[in-house]
């Protein structure tokens, strides 16, 4: 049954990344019910809340998004009746502030960096790459001065690439006379992981603030939130606003903004302030 249901995925254009976690999100709940497709509702929301405190928000609304899937395709082939997910609550996800890579921290780590690892690092601050997109670039994958990168569920865009970029990227497939940029010890390409721990450790950051980064500096340079949306990937444009961060110099403006319209000076002088509604009437 598992083999037809990530062929159902597959066929749906789910990309490799997103079949494993939903048959991951499976074979868990199947660990604590053998049988599945007798799984109730109370069964659902239990396996959620007995994991509140243990797994992040985010990752409980991908498990509920992955039972979702799961059964709704059970019932449309007819394996159940009733499909128990349909009850599952929405999870919310509280919003956080993304962290953001200062320029400094970017620069500094530069400093002593391999070629490949100012590679990985520009390809996150400059081109905005997620990790898998970096990890998996090929030199095929470069038409002259622009990226063709596939993305999330297999879109795909194309990124210009920034010159400081072009240098170390022309310099690295000098090293490697083509294949992947970035190559595993046994052959193809780097694990994801293995590019997220080497930028960890050069930057002492989440590698994905790079990410955040070159969305605020793409949005700032440009102001246009649908060039910005089409430079990371994005399939809408409330994930890239999510990505965009307001300056404080920018947050000042705005609250020099709601400034009241002036006649010479705002403040009233004593004889001319209004009595308070403490203080009674002169007679």
């Amino acid at each position: 049954m598992m083999k037809e249901y990530r062929n159902s995925l597959l066929a749906a254009g789910r990309s490799l990344g997103t079949v494993k976690q939903r048959l991951g999100h499976i074979e868990h709940l199947h660990a604590l019910h053998p049988d599945l497709m007798s799984v109730t509702l109370p069964d659902l929301e239990r396996f959620l809340a007995e994991r509140r405190t243990s797994h992040s928000a985010e990752t409980r609304k991908s498990m509920r998004s992955s039972f979702r899937t799961f059964y709704g395709w059970a019932h449309r082939t007819g394996r159940i009746a009733e499909d128990p997910s349909l009850g599952l609550a929405p999870i919310r996800v509280p919003r956080k502030v993304p962290r953001l890579a200062a320029d400094g921290e970017v620069q500094l780590a530069l400093v002593g960096s391999t070629l490949e690892e100012s590679a990985m690092i520009l390809l996150g601050r400059l081109a905005g790459l997620r990790l898998s997109e970096i990890a998996t670039l090929h030199t095929k994958h470069r038409e002259y001065d622009v990226l063709r990168i596939t993305g999330k569920g297999e879109k795909q865009r194309r990124v210009p690439i920034n010159d400081d970029l072009m240098q170390v990227l022309l310099e690295l497939e000098d090293e490697r006379q083509g294949g992947y940029y970035f190559p595993g010890r046994y052959g193809g390409h780097m694990h994801p992981a293995s590019v997220n721990k080497i930028i960890t450790r050069r930057l002492g950051a989440n590698p994905h603030s790079l990410r955040h980064a070159a969305a605020t500096s793409a949005y700032n340079g440009t102001r246009d939130l649908r060039a910005v949306q089409d430079f990371l990937g994005h399939s809408s444009l409330a994930t890239t606003e999510r990505y965009l961060h307001v300056g404080l110099d920018a947050v000042r403006a705005a609250a020099a903004a709601t400034s009241l319209p002036r006649r010479g000076h705002l403040r009233l002088v004593d004889d001319e302030r209004p009595p308070s509604r403490s203080q009674p009437l002169a007679a």
